[in-house]
């Protein structure tokens, strides 16, 4: 079995595993501050909180919002199986990951490869992993090259010690140079909860080495609840709220998102996400679509309520201490100090469903033309006019042109 820490392989491929460089602005670079900082923060704040956070336009550009259970895929570098080898041994041995780098020799020029899949979360026992593998030269030609399996594995969370799932069902085009991969979670058993990665060992023709291609993907096989395909919608205070039915298995803290497309222009138009407590003697959790963003966008007609979704914390403690930190935070660290041994994965998730809602027929004039407003966007707000007050200051500006 194949099993190299993620971190070490991460550490290896720096500057190779990703077939394509990506150039911009450095992360967390630090740009010039002038007298307009303030003024300028004062009015992007501004603009910005005029929604909730918790209700924000929606448009094309919001890739990770309209796919919620996907992560983009990179073209990678396959790695040679004989490398693996040798990682796998070093890791044993106890080196430290920069003493394996120094070690461990990888190729300056190595085939890439893409998974293709439907989703990167799996939720319940009936959601399906789709995942189609293509492999590449080197050279950059992209031109089509053979490919033949020689095994594949699935491997565990390493909360339960990165066990092996047996192998995973696959099939070839005629052509051979693309292979799909297909696997549901047998049944709710904690070992296929977690982080999976999909091991496939492979040929290329033309090339003696063998190789390794990853995909990595969460699973959920038991849900925290799901959602029943019963709806009601009401107008209040002039934003939209959409009743959706759930059936709730346990009390948790979960993130419920939910995306609100325009049926008339035929584009996304509100995001919004509930940050709660579920309970199991809750029959509908209220999703409400703020008015300012429908008259903003010149939204109306009917609206289809789709791609819901939620995400449950995994805690060992009380929900109410991870909604409010602070009033826990003794809690917390008394908690911290004494963790127990038996760790799991840190999330659970609602069934997977494509249920959708169609409302019914508004004009923009229903909805209503009012900012948000609450005490902590009021702090900040005279916060930021203090700040560019002071920078108006005459006594400043003589201290600062002399």
């Amino acid at each position: 079995m194949l099993r190299i820490e993620k971190n070490t392989v991460s550490l290896l491929l720096t500057g190779i595993a990703l077939g394509c460089g990506v150039t911009g602005p450095a992360f967390g670079q630090v740009q010039n501050l002038d007298d307009a900082s303030a003024r300028g923060s004062l009015a992007i704040f501004a603009d910005f909180a005029k929604y909730p956070p918790e209700s924000r336009p929606l448009n094309s550009s919001n890739w990770d919002l309209l796919h919620p259970w996907l992560t983009e895929g990179s073209l990678m570098s396959l790695l040679p199986v004989a490398t693996v080898r040798q990682l796998e041994l070093l890791q044993n041995s106890g080196l430290s990951d920069d003493e394996i780098a120094q070690r461990v020799t990888m190729p300056s020029s190595l085939p890439r490869y893409q998974f293709d899949v439907n989703k990167t979360i799996l939720a319940g026992t009936q959601d399906t992993l789709r995942a189609k593998l293509t492999v590449t030269p080197a050279d950059e030609l992209n031109t089509p090259v053979r490919i033949h399996v020689v095994k594949t594995e699935l491997i565990g969370d390493d909360y339960f010690g990165s066990p092996s799932l047996g192998s995973v069902p696959f099939s070839c085009d005629s052509a051979n140079a693309t292979c799909t991969f297909e696997w549901t979670a047998p049944s709710a058993d904690k070992k296929y909860w977690g982080g999976l990665q999909l091991n496939v060992t492979l040929t290329v023709e033309g090339i003696e080495d063998e190789y390794l291609a990853q995909q990595s993907f969460y699973s959920s096989p038991m849900v925290a609840g799901k959602f029943t395909g019963s709806f009601n919608e009401h107008l209040e205070n002039g934003s939209l709220v959409i009743d959706v039915g759930v059936d709730v298995q346990k009390r948790m803290a979960c993130f419920v998102t939910g995306n609100l497309y325009s049926v008339d222009k035929a584009v996304p138009a509100v995001f919004v996400q509930r940050r709660m407590i579920v309970d199991p003697s809750m029959k509908f959790i209220s999703l409400t679509f703020f008015g300012k963003i429908f008259r903003d966008y010149g939204y109306s007609g009917a609206f289809r309520l789709q791609d819901l979704k939620a995400q449950c914390e995994n805690l060992p403690y009380p929900p109410e201490w991870f909604m409010d930190s602070l009033a826990h935070q003794a809690e917390l660290q008394a908690f911290q100090n004494k963790q127990p041994a038996t760790m799991e994965p840190p999330r659970i998730y609602f069934e997977y469903s494509e249920y959708s809602y169609l409302t019914h027929g508004y004009s923009n004039a229903s909805f209503s033309d009012e900012e948000w407003q609450s005490p902590t966007k009021t702090r900040k707000l005279e916060m930021l006019k203090k700040a560019a007050a002071d920078l108006d200051d005459p006594a400043l500006q003589v201290r600062k042109h002399p």
